[in-house]
């Protein structure tokens, strides 16, 4: 079954890839033979409507195969399928992209397919790079309702915050390019997007914080340790506060919303790898 897991795992590597190749090429081509393409738009004649369709059909069947995958994982380890570095991954990449796939539902993110593809595959290419064995849960992740509730949450929280990211980096290219770069939503739907996911994303992290606190009271007899990735958690939750107070004001200070979320991703990336892999702590049994 291990081996399955791999082969629906590379194969959603394969499309990701392939979705972004098409969804860039469709920018590249409208900017070389669509010059004054406005934001967005894509007549039936220029040509682009369908990479930009294959682009989002490759999330469809990606989402598809990464759902059966961490499925088939969960019943193969016996419990949710996110307590290391491998499986997180996995998790990760799919709530990425599910998450694009249901908030596309009420908002235009088809511009935003390529962007979301090229991170989700880079998730899976970091899951592939560790061991998949099956191993036995450690004392401090014998929690069975936590390990799903807690870390599914923090999955959940970080995929949201990453099409808070994809839409930010739409935002500051199309404010450098005056909504003229093709296929991406304007930079006001951009930003519209982008505050959506983290007025969703920050109560969900807000949430896995809390329900973590309430783990480690229970693993090591204490609520908070100074922990790297606590902090890091704690730093990366402070900074999406600090984009909800800026987001709302009407000065120069607005400016910088977009980077806010921007740095605020690198938070989650360090929370999930910097302070797991590379600095000694109570998380670090979830390292290789």
């Amino acid at each position: 079954m291990r081996e399955l897991v791999t082969l629906l795992v590379v194969g959603a590597l394969a499309l990701l890839l392939a979705g972004a190749v098409s969804g860039f090429g469709a920018m590249l081509l409208g900017l070389a033979r669509h010059p004054a393409l406005v934001a967005g738009e894509v007549s039936p004649a220029s040509g682009l409507r369908g990479l930009r369709r294959g682009s989002n059909v490759a999330l469809v069947v990606a989402a598809g195969l990464l759902v059966t995958a961490l499925v088939l994982r969960a019943i193969l380890t016996g419990h949710a399928p996110w307590s290391n570095f491998h499986e997180f991954s996995l998790a990760f990449a799919a709530a990425l992209v599910g998450t694009h796939l249901v908030m596309g539902r009420a908002h235009a993110l088809d511009g935003l397919a390529p962007i979301t593809s090229l991170v989700a595959a880079g998730l899976l290419v970091f899951a592939l790079g560790f061991d998949d064995r099956v191993d036995p849960l450690v004392p401090a992740l014998q929690q069975p309702l936590l390990l799903t509730v807690h870390v599914g949450a923090a999955a959940l929280a970080y995929a949201v915050s990453g099409i808070a990211f994809v839409a930010a980096t739409a935002e500051i290219v199309q404010a450098r390019t005056g909504n003229r770069a093709p296929l991406l939503p304007s930079a006001e739907a951009a930003r519209a997007i982008g505050h959506r996911a983290v007025i969703i994303a920050f109560p969900i992290l807000t949430i896995a914080i809390a329900l973590g606190s309430v783990w480690a009271n229970l693993a090591w007899r204490s609520y908070w340790s100074n922990d790297p990735k606590e902090l890091a958690a704690a730093a990366t939750w402070l900074v999406f506060g600090a984009y909800l107070h800026v987001a709302g004001r009407r000065d120069r200070w607005q400016r910088m919303a977009p980077w806010l979320i921007v740095l605020g991703f690198a938070g989650v990336l360090f929370t999930y790898i910097g302070a797991g892999l590379f600095f000694i702590g109570e998380h670090s049994y979830a390292a290789p």
